[in-house]
């Protein structure tokens, strides 16, 4: 178990992005990227709503076009897209759509869903159902390069009890955030955490709420909503082969947590 001054060492350490990325610039897809410049002669009005499964077909496609394309690890390893990431994609979704804590957001002229984050609920004693909770196996999943990134992702769960740590039985993971490039730069990634932050808040009795920040640019977008680091994992350390190429604001998978 990692003690509070480590914790503060990481978070002091990292907090900071170079001076020429504003706020604007973690606003964007996976939160793991940059944002694409766009200029807007009048903002679009865009909605937040609960997914529900009607927004279900967008949804799938806008996380394989935008975060499978768009998030480090993926891009590193060379996911074939669409096909490797389906499986992953399509048992997310149905947990997300069964525990009612996702948000999307949408355009609202054109109706088109634009932006969504896939949370999903994570108990302690995990329930004695049969829901595709029960899927969630890495080694079940077919593609390789998958299984390792899940195996990356549990890595940084290895020195902490989160449950004991936040002092809670349930949990809400924030599994992905996706943007469509052309809405990036609106905040769209600080609304969709804060929205799902307060559904899980006053709606469904979570008191705190975790995720893996694969990148520098996605923690520092969770750590203006006032998450935490809890620990890390640097990728030139964990393979030094496979992911050598892996640097600068996409060198570490960061864990980070707030009590809601």
């Amino acid at each position: 178990m990692h003690s509070s001054l480590f914790r503060k060492h990481l978070n002091e350490r990292y907090f900071s992005l170079p001076p020429t990325e504003g706020l604007e610039s973690i606003t964007s897809s996976c939160p793991s990227t940059p944002p694409m410049s766009a200029t807007w002669l009048k903002p679009p009005q865009i909605h937040l709503c609960i997914m529900n499964d009607e927004h279900r077909e967008q949804v799938f496609d806008l996380v394989i076009d935008s975060f499978f394309r768009d998030e480090p690890l993926n891009k590193c390893l060379g996911f074939e897209i669409p096909h490797e990431p389906t499986e992953f994609t399509e048992l997310i979704l149905s947990i997300a759509l069964q525990d009612q804590c996702s948000f999307v957001a949408i355009d609202v002229q054109t109706e088109k869903v634009i932006g969504v984050i896939l949370n999903i609920i994570k108990d302690q004693i995990p329930l004695t159902t049969n829901d595709n909770r029960n899927e969630l196996i890495i080694d079940n999943f077919q593609s390789e390069k998958l299984r390792y990134i899940l195996n990356v992702l549990k890595k940084v769960h290895c020195n902490i009890d989160l449950f004991d740590e936040l002092k809670t039985d349930r949990l809400l993971h924030i599994v992905i955030i996706a943007i469509d490039a052309h809405y990036r730069g609106l905040r769209l990634t600080e609304k969709l955490i804060r929205a799902s932050i307060e559904r899980a808040k006053n709606d469904l009795d979570i008191t705190a709420a975790f995720s893996e920040a694969t990148s520098l640019y996605s923690s520092k977008a969770f750590r203006t909503q006032g998450f935490q680091i809890y620990d890390e994992v640097i990728y030139a350390k964990y393979d030094d082969t496979r992911l050598a190429s892996l640097a600068g604001e996409h060198d570490r998978c960061q864990l980070v947590a707030k009590a809601l």
